[in-house]
């Protein structure tokens, strides 16, 4: 017997569906009025990335968009997200990068791949600096996830990840930019580093669906967990590392300032899988509740912030 949660996980319209719902979500959260074009045009990016991420390292073992339309749901209730565009190329650049390092999983040889996704790296922390606090825990993924770490990958990696500055500091050089380095020491550095510090810096409505998102990835990952038998050893590494970004996202939500909101993204990116997974592979009355409970939390969380934070209301 298919429940409610089956039938939209496995149907072919859901992600249709998905793009049409976030389409109408992002026109009320001011689309036309404030000229979110770009922000937009990346989020659909980062949607089709999901997708790609999904198709190509067959996260969910049956036929099933689930994990795409947990993002875009997930997404556009974060509606105090949608006006910076800065967060929207960094994230679109970071979900290309796990894109990459899936595609490395135990080829200690691919030095190229290894290259470009650091260079998206690079790249995305020129419009968040804190994209650098990522680094360390892709090099952690490559070592015990990917399996793809040995000194080649490794000085690939530098290399990525320098030859955007690089470029930078030849240009910042060559016309007597004094401010390059402010970059670093004035966007990286807070002023003091604290638990209270980065929660103060978030509003009451983002700190709620911080703790939502939150509770749904320790809810999902738990039954991920008591489940991952049935999944191949590559899917279950890859959900290892959702699991290892979710918390480290979390982590860094704690300490540093909201700035751009890239921990929140990557908090969100992270708990899709795991919510796509719950949807899609659990076949309960229980779990047809709590799916139901969960999508109308998720639906008001999008109403509320809608209407705390679009410029039409």
């Amino acid at each position: 017997m298919k429940r409610l949660q089956n039938k939209i996980a496995g149907s072919r319209t859901s992600l249709p569906v998905a793009f049409v719902y976030s389409a109408v979500v992002w026109l009320l959260a001011g689309l036309i009025q404030d000229g979110l074009w770009l922000q937009y045009g990346c989020f659909a990016l980062s949607a089709l990335l999901v997708m790609r991420m999904n198709n190509r390292n067959l996260l969910i073992r049956i036929f099933s968009r689930s994990v795409s339309v947990s993002f875009i749901f997930l997404f556009c209730a974060a509606v105090f997200l949608f006006h910076s565009w800065k967060g929207g190329i960094a994230q679109v650049c970071v979900i290309a990068s796990l894109l990459l390092l899936f595609d490395c999983y135990q080829d200690k040889s691919a030095i190229e791949r290894t290259y470009y996704l650091f260079l998206l790296l690079g790249i995305a922390s020129f419009f968040d600096i804190h994209v650098f606090l990522y680094v360390p825990v892709f090099w952690l993924m490559m070592k015990v996830i990917v399996y793809s770490i040995c000194w080649r990958t490794f000085l690939s990696s530098l290399l990525g990840l320098i030859t955007p500055y690089w470029l930078l500091a030849g240009w910042a050089i060559y016309h007597y930019r004094e401010s390059f380095t402010d970059h670093f020491t004035h966007d990286f550095v807070p002023e003091t580093f604290s638990f209270s510090y980065g929660v103060d810096a978030l509003s009451p409505i983002q700190v709620g669906f911080i703790l939502f998102t939150v509770f749904l990835m320790v809810f999902c990952s738990i039954h991920f967990i008591r489940k991952s038998y049935l999944d191949k050893i590559r899917v279950r590494q890859l959900y290892y590392s959702f699991i290892l970004l979710a918390g480290y996202s979390l982590l860094i939500i704690l300490l540093l300032p909201d700035h751009e909101g890239l921990a929140i993204r990557v908090l969100i990116l992270a708990t899709s899988p795991l919510l796509g997974h719950f949807m899609a592979l659990t076949n309960t009355r229980l779990t047809n509740i709590a799916f139901c409970i969960l999508t109308v939390a998720i639906l008001l969380f999008t109403g509320f912030n809608l209407w705390t934070s679009s410029s039409i209301f």
